[in-house]
C-alpha cells in the first residue's frame, strides 16, 4: 500500500449540488477532528509495507484547516509509515478560504500539489452552483499560488451548470489554458438525490441543461484540450504530461489498497472495502474511546468482503475509466492467474463490435481501452462488466 486519503468534512457552506459528506457550521470541531485523525492514523502502522508515494487531503474544504495541523497530519503519517521524499500531497481548496500568507505556510507545511474548486470563471454559474467565492477571487488563488511556490495546480470544472451555454464553457476552458496550470479536472453536473438542487428540480424550479448540450461541452473539452497540449489520461482528467497526472486517483483506478482516514471516509485493504462513521461528533468521540486491540480503527462502521469475481469486475470498470492506457492484459493475467480475453470474453467481443473498445498494443502487450465513441458511452461499457 502507498497511498493514504484523509477526510476533512468541514465546509463554509453546502454547495446546491454537493452530495459528499460535509458540514458547515461546525468549525468549532476543527481542533478536536485533528486530534482524532492523528490518533486513527496510528491503528493501520501494520497494513502499511513500503512508504507512502501518495497523500491526500480531500472534503470538504481541506484549506479550512490551520497550516500547522496539516503539518502535523503530514508528519504523522512519515512516522507512522513513512513518507516516499517524491511523494505527490495534495490539498483540495476553495479559492474563498485561501491567501498568500495560507498558501506559503501551506508549502513549508509540506503540500506541493493544489486541487483548487474553481467550478466556473463566470461569476452566474458560481452563484447558480451556491460557490462562496466568486471569478476574481478564483484567478487570484492561482495567481497567489505560484506566488507561494507551487507548481503542480488542479483545477477542478462543473459543465451543464443550469443556464450555462456552449460559449461560456468555452471561456471557462480558454481561461484555464491561460492560467498554464498543470492538471485539469472536468466534471459532468449530476443530479443527487437528497441535494438543493434535487429539490428545486422536482418543484419545477430549476431546469438542468439537455443531455445533447452536455455531450456537446464534453466533446468541445476532449478536442480543445487536446489541441492545447493536454491528454486525456482518465475520462474526467487531463494533464499537461504524465509527469502531472494525479498519482493519488490513479490508485483508484488501478483497484489498489489505499487507507481511508477520517469521518466517512472509504479505504480498500486485505481485499475488503471499508467506510468510517459520517458523523464528525462520533467520529471524534469514538477516537477519544480507542482500544488498541481493535483489529481496524474503532470509527470502522461497516467492511465489505471483494470476491475474486467482484474485484475482477471492478478492475476492469475502473481501469477502463483511463483512457489512455486502459486495461492491460498482461497485468490482468499476473494478478488473477486467469487471461482477460477469456473471463470477459463476451463483453469483450460485443464492446468491439459497437465500436466501444479498442486493443492497443503497448510494451507490455495489449491493452484494452475505450474507444473516442467509448469514452463518450462509458456507462454503457461499464454496465457490461458488472
Amino acid at each position: 500500500m502507498s497511498a493514504v486519503y484523509i477526510h476533512i468534512p468541514f465546509c463554509v457552506k453546502r454547495c446546491y449540488y454537493c452530495d459528499f459528506i460535509t458540514y458547515a457550521g461546525q468549525g468549532h470541531l476543527i481542533a478536536d477532528y485533528h486530534n482524532a485523525v492523528l490518533k486513527e492514523l496510528e491503528f493501520y502502522q501494520r497494513f502499511v509495507t513500503e512508504p507512502v508515494s501518495s497523500l491526500y487531503f480531500g472534503g470538504g474544504t481541506p484549506s479550512l484547516l490551520p497550516a500547522l495541523a496539516v503539518a502535523d497530519l503530514i508528519q504523522a503519517v512519515e512516522l507512522n509509515y513513512g513518507l516516499n521524499p517524491n511523494a505527490e500531497i495534495t490539498l483540495e481548496a476553495n479559492p474563498g478560504t485561501l491567501d498568500l500568507q495560507k498558501l506559503t505556510d501551506l508549502k513549508t507545511a509540506g503540500v506541493n500539489r493544489l486541487s483548487i474548486g474553481i467550478q466556473s470563471f463566470d461569476n452566474s454559474d458560481l452563484v447558480a452552483l451556491g460557490r462562496v467565492h466568486n471569478a476574481d477571487q478564483a484567478l487570484e488563488a492561482i495567481s497567489l499560488s505560484r506566488q507561494a511556490g507551487f507548481d503542480n495546480l488542479s483545477l477542478d470544472f462543473i459543465f451543464g451548470i443550469p443556464g450555462q451555454s456552449l460559449a461560456g464553457w468555452q471561456k471557462n476552458l480558454s481561461m484555464a489554458v491561460e492560467a498554464g496550470v498543470e492538471h485539469l479536472s472536468l466534471y459532468s453536473l449530476i443530479l443527487e438525490e437528497g441535494t438543493v438542487y434535487a429539490c428545486m428540480v422536482a418543484r419545477d424550479e430549476l431546469t438542468l441543461p439537455d443531455d445533447d448540450l452536455v455531450a456537446d461541452m464534453f466533446e468541445l473539452a476532449m478536442d480543445y484540450l487536446a489541441a492545447q497540449g493536454f491528454q486525456q489520461y482518465e475520462i474526467s482528467n487531463w494533464s499537461r504530461g504524465a509527469a502531472h497526472q494525479s498519482q493519488h486517483n490513479k490508485v483508484y483506478w488501478q483497484n489498489q489498497d489505499y487507507l481511508g482516514i477520517g469521518a466517512a471516509a472509504h479505504g480498500l485493504l486485505a481485499e475488503s472495502r471499508y467506510n468510517n462513521i459520517a458523523t464528525t461528533p462520533e467520529y471524534i468521540q469514538r477516537m477519544r474511546q480507542t482500544n488498541k486491540k481493535t483489529q481496524l480503527s474503532p470509527v470502522v462502521e461497516e467492511t465489505i468482503p471483494i470476491s475474486r469475481k467482484d474485484a475482477m469486475q471492478e478492475h476492469m470498470i475502473l481501469g477502463l475509466r483511463m483512457t489512455a492506457r486502459g486495461v492491460s492484459a498482461s497485468e490482468f493475467n499476473l494478478r488473477y492467474g486467469e487471461e482477460l480475453e477469456t473471463v470477459f470474453a463476451g463483453q469483450i467481443q460485443k464492446m468491439l463490435a459497437l465500436g466501444l473498445l479498442e486493443w492497443m498494443d503497448f510494451k507490455d502487450g495489449r491493452h484494452l481501452r475505450l474507444t473516442r465513441r467509448g469514452i463518450m458511452l462509458g456507462n454503457l461499457v461499464f454496465q457490461e462488466f458488472i
